[in-house]
């Protein structure tokens, strides 16, 4: 028993010396090649061969440019299919790391074309196909413009909007307020007395289920904010 657990115990130890030793001949430091090893345990260089761009949406800490040089090693053509489908969720994530939620078709293919550097043509087509494998990118309209989303962001931006539609809906949570009487009594208690943008503001938002409040530093939320809350405490809400 002992001697066969020493031997798997071996076995084990030299697919693993295998493996580190496939990820560091490819450029991979130690640390990264034990997350890969930890992902994907035996198929490590499987994984690798078959598809090195599935590290940048596997492996925490490891990006398309990392997964791109590794594959730039494996003898992988700048204009391989699989690099070009993994360059389109490449530059939607450099899109949402500018703050875009999603990019039109044409400037999705401008952007991926220039951190790819290959022709635009092939852009567009690697754009189509992963539209049409629906597992990473998803289109959808806003307003005239067919727009492309990571397909999780755009799950999300769905799932927010319903929400405050759901919100949204429905009698308010609190009685009428009077604000001729209310705004004086609460300038009263804070000892602020509030502008015409903030009075404005304050009665927007009292007769509203869901209300955004927007502005610089300095411009006055937090006395709006404790206005409005200092009226729903003294009506009991």
């Amino acid at each position: 028993w002992r001697a066969s657990k020493i031997v798997a115990g071996w076995s084990e130890q030299k697919a693993v010396r295998e493996i580190m030793i496939f990820l560091h001949a490819h450029g991979v430091g130690t640390a990264r090649a034990v997350r890969i090893f930890k992902t994907y345990g035996h198929e490590a260089i499987k994984v690798m061969t078959e598809d090195p761009y599935r590290l940048a949406r596997d492996v925490r800490g490891i990006g398309f440019r990392t997964a791109d040089a590794i594959a730039a090693k494996l003898g992988m053509e700048k204009t391989a299919p699989k690099r070009l489908r993994a360059g389109v969720s490449f530059a939607l994530q450099t899109a949402t790391d500018e703050g875009h939620c999603a990019l039109p078709v044409r400037m999705l293919a401008h952007l991926a074309q220039k951190l790819l550097e290959v022709e635009a043509g092939l852009i567009e087509s690697a754009i189509a196909d992963e539209l049409q494998r629906g597992e990473e990118v998803i289109s959808d309209r806003i307003g005239e413009e067919t727009c492309v989303f990571l397909k999780g962001l755009h799950a999300a931006e769905r799932a927010i909007a319903e929400r405050l539609i759901a919100r949204a809906e429905g009698d308010l949570p609190w009685s009428a307020i009077d604000l001729d009487k209310a705004i004086p009594w609460v300038e009263a208690k804070t000892g602020k007395a509030l502008a015409a943008s903030q009075r404005e503001a304050l009665r927007l938002v009292i007769r509203s289920k869901v209300a955004v409040v927007t502005g610089g530093p300095g411009v006055g939320k937090t006395t709006l904010l404790d206005s409005f809350l200092r009226i729903l405490v003294a009506k009991g809400v």
